[in-house]
């Protein structure tokens, strides 16, 4: 299970982490959700939910695929304070970290242009009942891909946007990939733990 490395990192609030994190960072959740828990033992992970993070205007946005919702672009506050509108945080552990090629301080962030154009051309994909169950039953049973290139799951939606800045992460059987495959590949970097 590579998510031990996330295990024992440093701490830090929001507001620090704000300052620290930069286009492109993932976050990484090891949410308590009954789904989360469902994810994390067919996957064998501490990890349960993948997305990547982008500045802008001041502001930390999370963009991600989740199941209710599809792919969506929200505010990192929400992690941390309203999240899904309950008015409060999340449920469970959240991680930021860093892919090795985006460490070199001298990266331009106009290279995630195209990274941040798959994201933004994926917005508003919905999932129909049939297709949640579909992901699903992949996940349990580890088999199978996605049929439709518009239809994504967290670690599916943040693997093609990667993609399309030169990254592919690893896969395991059937072509699969967990939030526990970009958690464990070798450049990925855990950075902190957020916590309120």
């Amino acid at each position: 299970m590579g998510t031990r490395k996330f295990r024992e990192i440093v701490q830090i609030n929001y507001e620090r982490a704000i300052e620290v994190i930069q286009t492109g960072d993932l976050l990484f959740c090891s949410g308590t959700y009954l789904i989360s828990e469902f994810i994390k033992k067919a996957s064998q992970s501490d990890m349960s939910h993948v997305a990547f993070l982008f500045k802008w205007n001041g502001r930390v946005l999370v963009f991600e695929s989740v199941e209710q919702a599809g792919v969506r672009i929200i505010p990192l506050l929400h992690y941390v304070s309203n999240y899904d509108n309950s008015g409060k945080k999340y449920k469970g552990s959240l991680y930021i970290a860093r892919h090795e090629k985006l460490i070199d301080s001298a990266f331009d962030e106009a290279l995630l242009s195209p990274m941040l154009g798959k994201g933004i051309d994926s917005l508003n994909q919905q999932y129909a009942q049939a297709e949640i169950m579909r992901i699903l039953t992949r996940i349990q049973l580890g088999i199978g891909q996605r049929k439709n290139q518009n239809e994504f799951i967290c670690s599916e939606f943040v693997d093609q946007c990667f993609q399309q800045i030169g990254i592919q992460f690893a896969r395991g059987e059937g072509d699969f990939i967990y939030p526990e495959h970009i958690a464990a590949d070798q450049r990925v970097f855990p950075l902190f733990e957020l916590v309120v």
